[in-house]
C-alpha cells in the first residue's frame, strides 16, 4: 500500500518549521492509522527476521572457535552483538526515524544481543544464578528500548518476559512462598509507554496486540501474589475481570483498540462461572483455609471503582453484561456459605442471564460473533448439566439436536436480516 502524499510531505514541513513534530505525528496517524499495513507489514516482518538471522549468524561464527579463545577475547566478543545492535538503533533514530521496519528490526536485534551478552558473560566468568534472575536482568536492560527508539516488538517481548519471571518466582522456587514483588515496578515501568501508544496509535492493529499482551500480563501477574488458592480468591478474580470489561468506558476516546481487555476479562469471568456452576466446588469451601482477604478486598475495590466511573457513560447491561456478572457472583458466594446447592443454582442462572443478554445484544447490533458467543454460553451451561444429572442417552441426544437447531435457526435469521438491510440500503 503506497503512502499518502500528505504523509510524504510531513518531514519537509517539520524541517521548515511549518508543523511541529507532534502535529506531524497526529496527521500521520490520521491518514495512515495502521503503519504496518500492506507492504509495510511485510517489510517489518522481514526486517525482524533478518535482524534475528544476522545476530544468530554472528553468534554461530563466534561459537565455532569459542573454546580456542582466551577469556578476555571471549568477553569482548560477547559485546559484539550489543554494539552492533546499538549502532543500528542510533543510525535508525538519526537517519531513518520514520521507517517502522528499521526501528523495529534494530531494536529487536539489540534486545536479543543484550540477552545473549548476559548469558555469555555469566558462562565465561562462571557467574551462578537462576532463570528468574536472568529474566529480571534482561528485562531491566531492554526496558529503555520501549522509549528509545520505541519498539512495539520489544514491548511484547518485555511483557512476556516479566510475566514469565513472575511465574518462576511464584511457583518454581523451592520454598513456594516467594512473591514476585519486582513484577509490580517492572509492569508500572511499561505503563507510560502503553499510554503514549494509546494516544499515538490507539486505533491501529498494533495497539490491539499491545493491549492484548498488557491485559494478559496484568491479569495473570495479579493472581501470583496469593499465599494459596481457595474458593474465596475467586471473588478477587471476578472483580478484576469485571474491571477489565469496563476499560472501553474508562477512556473518552472512541475507536480505540481496547477490546482485548474485554476479551481477557470476559473469558476469565465465564470460565470462573462455569467452574462454580458445579455443586462440589461449593461443598469444598473451608472456613479455616488461609485467605488473602486484603488482596481480595483490593481487587474488589478496583472493580467497584471501575464500575462507578463507567456508570457516568454506561447504562447497566449495555453492550455486554459481564460487569454486572461480578455482582451476581458475589451474591452466589454469600449464599454458598450456608447452601452450596442454592449457590450452584444461582451460578447456572447467572450463566443463563449472561448468555441471554449476549444473544440480545448480538441480534440488536447485527453481530454474528456476539450472538454466537451468547448461544455458546447457553449451550455450554446445558451441556455441563449432563455431568450433574442421570439423563438417558435419548434425552441427551434430543438436547444436542435442539441446541444445534437453535444455532442454525439464529444464524440463518441473522443472515436474512443482514441481506434485507443490504437490499433496503
Amino acid at each position: 500500500m503506497s503512502e499518502p502524499r500528505i504523509t510524504q510531505a510531513l518531514p519537509e514541513l517539520v524541517r521548515e518549521g511549518i508543523l511541529s513534530a507532534e502535529q506531524a505525528e497526529r496527521i500521520r496517524v490520521r491518514y495512515a492509522p495502521d503503519a504496518l499495513q500492506g507492504g509495510g507489514r511485510l517489510l517489518l516482518v522481514f526486517a525482524i527476521l533478518g535482524s534475528l538471522l544476522v545476530g544468530l549468524g554472528i553468534l554461530l561464527i563466534i561459537a565455532h572457535n569459542w573454546d580456542d579463545l582466551s577469556r578476555g577475547t571471549r568477553t569482548a566478543l560477547a559485546f559484539v552483538p550489543v554494539l552492533l545492535g546499538q549502532g543500528l538503533v542510533w543510525y535508525g533514530m538519526l537517519r531513518k526515524p520514520e521507517v517502522t521496519a528499521w526501528r523495529e528490526g534494530s531494536a529487536v536485534m539489540l534486545a536479543c544481543g543484550l540477552c545473549a551478552c548476559v548469558s555469555l558473560i555469566a558462562q565465561i566468568h562462571h557467574i551462578g544464578g537462576a532463570l528468574d534472575g536472568y529474566l529480571l536482568t534482561c528485562s531491566l536492560l531492554i526496558l529503555p528500548l520501549l522509549y528509545l527508539p520505541g519498539s512495539f516488538c520489544v514491548s511484547l517481548i518485555y511483557l512476556a518476559m516479566i510475566t514469565w519471571y513472575a511465574w518462576i518466582v511464584r511457583f518454581e522456587h523451592f520454598s513456594g512462598s516467594d512473591r514476585p514483588w519486582w513484577f509490580i515496578p517492572l509492569l508500572l515501568a511499561a505503563l507510560p509507554y502503553y499510554l503514549r501508544e494509546a494516544r499515538r496509535i490507539g486505533t491501529s492493529t498494533v495497539f490491539w496486540w499491545l493491549s492484548l499482551f498488557m491485559a494478559l500480563s496484568v491479569g495473570f501477574g495479579s493472581q501470583l501474589f496469593y499465599a494459596d488458592w481457595s474458593q474465596a480468591h475467586a471473588l478477587g478474580v471476578v472483580a478484576l475481570a469485571g474491571a477489565f470489561t469496563l476499560v472501553p468506558w474508562l477512556h473518552g476516546r472512541s475507536g480505540m483498540r481496547t477490546w482485548p481487555w474485554v476479551l481477557v476479562g470476559g473469558a476469565t469471568m465465564l470460565i470462573t462461572f462455569c467452574v462454580f456452576s458445579f455443586r462440589p466446588v461449593w461443598e469444598g469451601m473451608d472456613g479455616e483455609e488461609r485467605v488473602d482477604w486484603p488482596l481480595i478486598a483490593a481487587f474488589t475495590t478496583i472493580g467497584i471503582i471501575a464500575y462507578i466511573l463507567s456508570s457516568r457513560v454506561r447504562r447497566p447491561f449495555e453492550q455486554w453484561p459481564y460487569p454486572e456478572g461480578s455482582a451476581l457472583f458475589l451474591i452466589s458466594f454469600i449464599v454458598g456459605t450456608f447452601s452450596p446447592a442454592l449457590a450452584a443454582i444461582l451460578m447456572n442462572i447467572a450463566l443463563l442471564v449472561l448468555g441471554v443478554f449476549t444473544v440480545k445484544h448480538g441480534t440488536e447490533r447485527g453481530s454474528l460473533r456476539r450472538m454466537n458467543l451468547g448461544l455458546t454460553i447457553l449451550s455450554a451451561t446445558i451441556f455441563m448439566r449432563f455431568f450433574d444429572s442421570d439423563l438417558n442417552f435419548v434425552v441427551r441426544g434430543l438436547l444436542f439436536i435442539g441446541v444445534g437447531v437453535g444455532f442454525l435457526f439464529m444464524n440463518l435469521r441473522m443472515v436474512r436480516q443482514r441481506n434485507k438491510q443490504g437490499h433496503a440500503a
